[in-house]
């Protein structure tokens, strides 16, 4: 299988990026995890009980084992708890168990969680890897500087920033993979990744390659392509410490500057839809009739006038710095923002980077306006995690430094709510205050596709983009 990019982590506490949360979830299990429709189901844990909303009682399954043979016991899913909790190991899903007040191991199989107010995405958030708590003699349980965990998968060689390979765990509590092995080749260059596909060198391609590569794609007669809604959204962000994007007339300016109806007809060839909001408009909680700011260069220079912002003799208002990875849709992205904002007196300086370097950046706040993807938005408290002013880094994903009191206590709001419909008012008014702040722009929501060998059978695309699906995949030779 080859990747666009190197995890940056395969702890399943650190990791962030969409490659580190995919091959992570192939190591490892959480208490639950989320099914086809991103709804919380068991996994380790075989049931819960719920207690007034505060009170969460969790029995796990009966025998299942970490990858180097020990049995999975409460004590492992309390220490898990408790170190995202501690601020020392600088968790970004620290925020999503703050209202959990106290763990308590009950016995080997069960643990009670007694939070603080009822916080309705507890569920949703339990989905991360459970890690094994260290022995007496200190022994982290680690391979290669990577905690092992109880998945179906175990970790057989890390090559960083090249190669990562996984071999099937016999003893996995569903049962085995059907095939014995997995080797991920980290292969940034799109081209080479469709030369590898096409040499018959790499079995599985999950998307990845820009656009106008897919019909290339379509033609190779050894390879089948697999089509399908998604659940990313694509984004383009600022940074609010800025003191020129601080202004909400500069972003609705560069918002209007944008042709995104363009970028989705010509960038993306038809593959995305243009989007509202961060939820995608099968999600539950979606609302579309928020602001739209539509594609209209006049609108872009008088917010800008009005903002103080006037065009010098040589047309220039202000330059902005785009950065990019040095994936090719990132770089042409880049290059249709320094064409449309040029036009109405922005000027754009393009700075790629590798994807560590890259990421690095975005999560320190090291940037002007960058482009990104969420991937895999199941819970809409997501929102919280990006939007709340208390999810900064390393609390969260608030890199660009956005704060609103209202979208703060509207998110606080939903997260005690246990009521679907009202969640679903709650999050509507947050999208449309998102909609008029604009922190982000939302460019559009892919459709997904990957590419394989014909005789590559039940690999299913899945709306987040996980990896879970390659537990059932194998060869009809």
């Amino acid at each position: 299988m080859a990747l666009e990019s190197a995890p940056a982590t395969l702890d399943p506490r650190l990791a962030t990026d969409a490659v580190s949360v995919h091959l992570s979830g192939l190591l490892f299990n959480g208490l639950t995890r989320l099914d086809a429709q991103a709804e919380p189901v068991p996994d380790l844990a075989a049931r819960w009980e719920v207690s007034g909303g505060r009170e969460y009682r969790f029995t796990l399954r009966p025998g299942v084992r970490f990858h180097d043979g020990r049995e999975l016991t409460a004590e492992d899913v309390a220490f898990t708890l408790r170190s995202i909790q501690d601020p020392a190991l600088g968790s970004p899903l620290r925020g999503a168990l703050e209202p959990v007040e106290s763990i308590e191991v009950l016995d080997r199989s069960t643990l009670r969680l007694r939070l603080r107010r009822p916080h309705a995405p507890l569920l949703t958030a339990l989905a991360g890897g459970v890690v094994p708590r260290p022995t007496v003699d200190g022994e982290s349980g680690a391979t290669g500087g990577v905690p092992v965990g109880t998945g179906p998968f175990r970790l057989a060689r890390l090559v960083p920033r090249e190669e990562v390979e996984v071999r099937a765990f016999p003893e996995h509590f569903a049962g085995p993979p059907r095939l014995t092995s997995l080797r991920f080749r980290v292969i940034p260059d799109a081209t080479t990744r469709l030369l590898e596909l096409r040499k018959g060198t790499v079995d599985l391609l999950p998307g990845g390659l820009p656009p106008e590569l897919l019909p290339a794609v379509r033609n190779f007669p050894h390879v089948r392509v697999l089509t399908g809604p998604s659940s990313n959204t694509t984004y383009l962000a600022f940074n609010l410490r800025d003191p020129i994007l601080r202004s909400r007339r500069v972003r609705a300016a560069v918002a209007h500057a944008l042709d995104r109806d363009g970028l989705v007809a010509h960038l993306m060839r038809g593959l995305a839809e243009p989007a509202t909001g961060l939820l995608p408009p099968r999600h539950w909680a979606y609302r579309g009739d928020v602001a739209r700011h539509p594609y209209d260069p006049a609108r872009a220079k008088a917010l800008l006038d009005s903002a103080g912002y006037r065009a010098g003799p040589d047309g220039v208002r202000f330059p902005l710095t785009f950065k990019a990875t040095t994936g090719e849709l990132s770089r042409a992205l880049g290059e249709i923002l320094q064409e449309q904002l040029g036009r109405v007196g922005i000027p754009v300086r393009i700075v790629s980077h590798e994807w560590g370097t890259f990421f690095a950046d975005i999560r320190s706040g090291n940037f002007q306006v960058t482009a990104l993807t969420w991937v895999g938005i199941a819970d809409p408290d997501y929102l919280h995690y990006i939007f709340h002013s208390e999810s900064v880094p390393p609390q969260g994903a608030n890199r660009g430094a956005y704060r609103n009191p209202e979208v703060d206590r509207l998110l606080d709001l939903a997260r005690a709510t246990p009521e679907r419909d009202r969640r679903r008012v709650l999050y509507g008014r947050v999208q449309e205050i998102l909609a008029e702040d604009l922190p982000y722009i939302f460019l559009w929501h892919e459709v997904r596709w990957a590419a394989l060998k014909a005789d590559l059978r039940d690999f299913r695309l899945l709306p987040a983009g996980d990896f879970a699906a390659l537990r059932e995949v194998y060869w009809a030779r």
